[in-house]
Protein backbone atom coordinates (compact mmCIF):
# COMPACT_ATOMS: atom_id res chain seq x y z
CA UNK A 1 0.00 0.00 0.00
CA UNK A 2 2.61 2.24 1.21
CA UNK A 3 4.49 1.82 -2.82
CA UNK A 4 1.41 2.94 -4.55
CA UNK A 5 1.33 6.12 -1.80
CA UNK A 6 4.68 6.74 -2.98
CA UNK A 7 3.58 6.56 -6.66
CA UNK A 8 0.77 9.04 -5.75
CA UNK A 9 3.42 11.40 -4.35
CA UNK A 10 6.07 11.77 -6.70
CA UNK A 11 3.45 12.60 -9.37
CA UNK A 12 2.03 15.58 -8.05
CA UNK A 13 2.80 18.55 -9.86
CA UNK A 14 5.43 19.91 -8.01
CA UNK A 15 6.40 16.72 -4.85
CA UNK A 16 8.87 18.76 -3.35
CA UNK A 17 6.07 21.53 -2.52
CA UNK A 18 3.32 19.67 -1.85
CA UNK A 19 2.47 17.14 0.82
CA UNK A 20 -0.41 14.42 0.63
CA UNK A 21 -3.33 14.25 2.85
CA UNK A 22 -5.59 11.82 0.52
CA UNK A 23 -6.56 10.15 -2.53
CA UNK A 24 -10.15 9.64 -3.28
CA UNK A 25 -11.74 8.26 -6.18
CA UNK A 26 -14.84 9.69 -7.30
CA UNK A 27 -17.91 8.80 -9.89
CA UNK A 28 -16.74 11.64 -12.14
CA UNK A 29 -12.66 10.79 -11.34
CA UNK A 30 -9.88 11.17 -8.74
CA UNK A 31 -9.47 13.46 -5.99
CA UNK A 32 -6.03 14.61 -4.85
CA UNK A 33 -6.28 16.61 -1.01
CA UNK A 34 -2.94 18.39 -0.29
CA UNK A 35 -1.56 20.94 1.52
CA UNK A 36 2.19 23.48 0.86
CA UNK A 37 4.84 21.86 2.86
CA UNK A 38 7.02 25.19 2.88
CA UNK A 39 7.17 28.15 5.19
CA UNK A 40 5.33 31.21 3.83
CA UNK A 41 7.17 34.39 3.14
CA UNK A 42 5.29 37.42 1.94
CA UNK A 43 5.12 37.70 -2.12
CA UNK A 44 5.96 41.75 -1.91
CA UNK A 45 8.78 42.40 0.50
CA UNK A 46 9.89 38.42 0.70
CA UNK A 47 9.93 38.67 4.48
CA UNK A 48 9.33 35.39 6.67
CA UNK A 49 7.98 37.17 9.53
CA UNK A 50 3.98 36.57 8.65
CA UNK A 51 1.01 35.23 10.76
CA UNK A 52 -1.34 33.37 10.31
CA UNK A 53 -4.98 34.95 8.92
CA UNK A 54 -7.36 31.95 7.75
CA UNK A 55 -7.43 28.88 5.25
CA UNK A 56 -9.39 28.36 2.00
CA UNK A 57 -9.49 24.96 -0.57
CA UNK A 58 -8.30 25.98 -3.99
CA UNK A 59 -9.77 23.41 -6.72
CA UNK A 60 -7.89 22.85 -9.70
CA UNK A 61 -7.51 20.36 -12.70
CA UNK A 62 -4.63 18.48 -13.02
CA UNK A 63 -3.05 16.45 -15.80
CA UNK A 64 -5.48 12.99 -16.10
CA UNK A 65 -4.73 9.10 -14.80
CA UNK A 66 -5.60 6.55 -17.29
CA UNK A 67 -8.33 8.90 -18.45
CA UNK A 68 -9.77 9.79 -15.60
CA UNK A 69 -9.88 13.43 -14.72
CA UNK A 70 -8.12 14.42 -11.68
CA UNK A 71 -8.61 17.16 -9.77
CA UNK A 72 -6.32 18.60 -6.92
CA UNK A 73 -7.95 20.25 -3.66
CA UNK A 74 -5.19 22.50 -2.01
CA UNK A 75 -5.43 23.25 1.13
CA UNK A 76 -4.23 27.14 0.86
CA UNK A 77 -3.14 29.41 3.71
CA UNK A 78 -3.77 32.84 4.22
CA UNK A 79 -1.33 34.97 6.10
CA UNK A 80 -1.08 39.05 7.41
CA UNK A 81 2.53 40.41 6.56
CA UNK A 82 4.38 41.88 9.97
CA UNK A 83 6.44 44.52 8.02
CA UNK A 84 5.07 47.61 8.69
CA UNK A 85 6.34 49.05 5.38
CA UNK A 86 5.10 46.60 3.20
CA UNK A 87 2.09 47.18 1.12
CA UNK A 88 0.67 43.93 1.13
CA UNK A 89 -1.05 43.30 4.43
CA UNK A 90 -2.97 39.84 3.31
CA UNK A 91 -1.50 37.03 1.11
CA UNK A 92 -2.48 33.33 -0.25
CA UNK A 93 0.60 31.13 -0.43
CA UNK A 94 2.23 30.94 -3.81
CA UNK A 95 3.27 27.60 -5.53
CA UNK A 96 4.86 28.33 -8.34
CA UNK A 97 5.47 24.88 -9.50
CA UNK A 98 1.84 23.99 -8.88
CA UNK A 99 -0.35 26.61 -10.32
CA UNK A 100 0.17 30.78 -11.15
CA UNK A 101 -2.27 32.47 -8.78
CA UNK A 102 -5.90 32.57 -9.48
CA UNK A 103 -5.67 29.52 -11.90
CA UNK A 104 -7.43 26.45 -11.75
CA UNK A 105 -5.41 24.32 -13.88
CA UNK A 106 -1.96 23.36 -12.74
CA UNK A 107 1.46 24.71 -14.81
CA UNK A 108 1.58 21.19 -16.62
CA UNK A 109 -2.08 21.10 -17.85
CA UNK A 110 -2.17 24.62 -18.90
CA UNK A 111 1.19 23.80 -20.76
CA UNK A 112 -0.45 20.78 -22.68
CA UNK A 113 -2.86 22.41 -23.71
CA UNK A 114 -1.20 25.34 -25.04
CA UNK A 115 1.20 22.79 -26.89
CA UNK A 116 -1.21 20.93 -28.14
CA UNK A 117 -3.13 24.04 -29.21
CA UNK A 118 0.07 25.32 -31.21
CA UNK A 119 0.47 21.85 -32.99
CA UNK A 120 -2.93 21.71 -34.58
CA UNK A 121 -5.02 24.31 -33.46
CA UNK A 122 -8.52 25.14 -31.11
CA UNK A 123 -10.97 23.36 -32.67
CA UNK A 124 -8.84 20.03 -33.41
CA UNK A 125 -6.95 20.83 -30.47
CA UNK A 126 -10.39 20.66 -28.27
CA UNK A 127 -10.94 17.19 -29.74
CA UNK A 128 -8.00 15.28 -29.24
CA UNK A 129 -7.51 16.74 -25.71
CA UNK A 130 -11.05 15.03 -25.26
CA UNK A 131 -9.78 11.72 -26.70
CA UNK A 132 -6.59 11.95 -23.97
CA UNK A 133 -8.76 12.35 -21.05
CA UNK A 134 -8.42 16.36 -20.79
CA UNK A 135 -12.01 18.64 -20.91
CA UNK A 136 -10.89 21.85 -22.57
CA UNK A 137 -12.94 24.04 -24.85
CA UNK A 138 -11.62 25.38 -28.04
CA UNK A 139 -11.89 28.97 -26.54
CA UNK A 140 -9.66 27.75 -23.96
CA UNK A 141 -6.75 25.80 -26.08
CA UNK A 142 -6.35 29.38 -28.16
CA UNK A 143 -6.31 31.27 -24.85
CA UNK A 144 -3.34 28.93 -24.31
CA UNK A 145 -2.14 29.73 -27.16
CA UNK A 146 -2.01 33.63 -27.15
CA UNK A 147 -0.19 33.45 -23.72
CA UNK A 148 2.31 31.12 -24.59
CA UNK A 149 3.14 33.39 -27.39
CA UNK A 150 3.03 36.38 -25.03
CA UNK A 151 5.33 34.94 -22.49
CA UNK A 152 7.96 33.67 -25.55
CA UNK A 153 8.17 37.12 -27.11
CA UNK A 154 7.58 40.37 -24.80
CA UNK A 155 8.82 42.34 -27.35
CA UNK A 156 5.82 41.77 -29.93
CA UNK A 157 3.28 41.91 -27.03
CA UNK A 158 4.87 45.56 -25.95
CA UNK A 159 4.46 47.24 -29.78
CA UNK A 160 1.01 46.10 -29.86
CA UNK A 161 -0.40 48.25 -27.10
Amino acid sequence: MSQSIDCVRTSLPSPEELILDAVEETPDGIVICAHASRLPHCPACLKARVSYHSRYVRRMRDLPWQGRQVEIHLQTRRFRCRNKKCKLKIFAERLPGVATPHARETTQLCEIVGIVGYAVGGLPGERLLARLGIKSSDDTVLRRIKSRLRETSPGAHAKRR
